[in-house]
């Protein structure tokens, strides 16, 4: 796959600052990399930019909780986006669904992400950078590299956290990503191990420690064309209990949880499942194909939600692996 062009990216931001304010766009989920490549982006542009979406998850939170960091929450009902805009980034989202609500069609519109699967295509005037990565915040420190932006402390611990959760602490790293991580870390004098020591300095507190114990004993594990799949329900950290999963021995594991759009699937594959083939980010964008709704991901963690049947769910996703592996 070629690379992209990061000078073109450059020059399109460059363009867009000159016409106005620029709205940096994480999506709904607000994982660690949209929601630190959003900023480090903002950061990098300047006083123009604005990191923006309808969402930070609680990793995200809890990274951000001692940093001087503006991070803007957007109703999705009735976003308010800076006036003046000259341009529009939308970062780590494979999709347009995947935002939460409606970008204004006048303004020029960039998409930056590494995902491979999607469930709806952007608009044709986009610019679209997409790249064989990990994560997006490696593409940002590529861009970074190319504009020489200042890598400041903060900038270079959300990177480094980016890159650390969407590989599943480099379970799942792509080609590239460890000589990312040296240089983030060496030119800016940030330790990753200091960043997974902060990334795991939360503990469950007991009642979601009840709540993952409680999803894990009624889990249910089947055979999938030789892969152990491990599938239950949740009412708490969805993530939390598909890693546990797969540490007890499951080669793949679906956890549901019911969220008030309906349905939410949470998949997590082991690297012995990835090596097989399982890619989870077509396993989730084919159930989008047959349920309708919004999903995608990665070849070891992707996720799905709209409305559906709980039995009807796991049974379509289960066939969606199954025909992924015999492709």
């Amino acid at each position: 796959m070629r690379g992209p062009d990061y000078s073109k990216l450059s020059n399109w931001i460059d363009s867009a600052s000159d016409r106005g304010a620029v709205a940096v766009i994480t999506h709904k989920n607000g994982d660690m990399d949209t929601i630190g490549s959003a900023l480090v982006i903002a950061e990098a542009i300047g006083p123009k930019a604005r990191a923006c979406g309808t969402n930070i998850g609680s990793l995200a939170k809890r990274i951000l909780s001692d940093m001087d960091y503006s991070f803007h929450i957007l109703d999705p009902n009735r976003p308010v986006l800076p006036r003046s805009l000259g341009g529009i980034i939308v970062v780590d989202s494979a999709s347009p669904g995947q935002i939460g609500f409606e970008l204004p069609s006048s303004v020029p519109v960039c998409i930056i992400d590494h995902h491979t699967s999607a469930s709806e295509e952007w608009s044709n005037d986009a610019l679209i950078v997409k790249a064989d990565a990990s994560s997006t915040a490696e593409m940002v420190w590529e861009w970074m590299k190319i504009r020489s932006a200042k890598l400041s402390l903060s900038s270079a611990t959300l990177l480094l956290a980016a890159i650390i959760s969407d590989t599943g602490r480099f379970k799942h790293a792509r080609p590239g990503c460890y000589r990312r991580v040296e240089e983030i870390s060496e030119a800016s004098g940030v330790d990753p191990v200091d960043v997974i020591e902060k990334m795991e300095s939360k503990d469950l507190n007991y009642s979601q420690r009840m709540g993952v114990l409680k999803a894990v004993s009624h889990s249910n594990s089947q055979d999938v064309a030789g892969i152990i799949v491990a599938t239950t329900k949740a009412s708490t950290h969805e993530g939390v209990v598909a890693h546990a999963l797969i540490g007890a021995g499951a080669h793949v594991a679906f956890v549901q949880k019911k969220i008030p759009e309906g349905i939410r699937i949470t998949g997590r594959a082991s690297r012995t499942a990835t090596n097989q083939g399982v890619n989870l980010g077509i396993v989730m964008s084919n159930l989008v194909s047959k349920l309708g709704g919004e999903g995608g991901g990665h070849p070891g963690a992707a996720g799905w939600s709209g409305e559906a049947h709980p039995v009807e769910l796991e049974s379509s996703v289960l066939a969606a692996l199954s025909t992924e592996l015999m492709n």
